[in-house]
């Protein structure tokens, strides 16, 4: 079973990706912010991160710094954003992230995303 970790600190949509993503038999983790979600990467093995960038903390952008910074090896992230600027999607793609997908989210585009990162790795 491939192992995805949430790192989303809005409850809402934390419940919507966790079933949706439990309903389609992934194993889901949670981190609700940044510094969490740094030390879960750390001590867990995942198949992805599903990332918010505007987190408590520390940043989706701050955690890949982090991570980075400590030789983390980092699995393919895929950011979930409000934020949709062209600054925000080239600073991802600098830190190497697999994709971006701008909030509220279609579901269906969501799965397929995940889907298609998962199984490129």
């Amino acid at each position: 079973m491939k192992k995805i970790l949430v790192v989303e600190d809005n409850e809402l949509n934390m419940k919507l990706f966790f079933d949706i993503l439990q309903y389609q038999k992934y194993d889901v983790d949670k981190a609700y912010d940044g510094v969490c979600a740094v030390e879960k990467i750390k001590n867990n093995t995942y198949d992805l991160i599903i990332l918010d960038i505007q987190l408590p903390k520390l940043d989706g952008f701050g955690v890949l710094e982090k991570l980075k910074n400590e030789n983390v090896n980092i699995p393919p992230v895929v950011i979930v954003s409000a934020y949709a600027m062209d600054c925000d999607k080239l600073k991802a793609k600098k830190l190497g992230i697999n994709n971006y997908i701008t909030k509220p989210i279609d579901i269906n585009n969501f799965l397929k995303t995940v889907c298609e990162v998962i199984d490129e790795n």
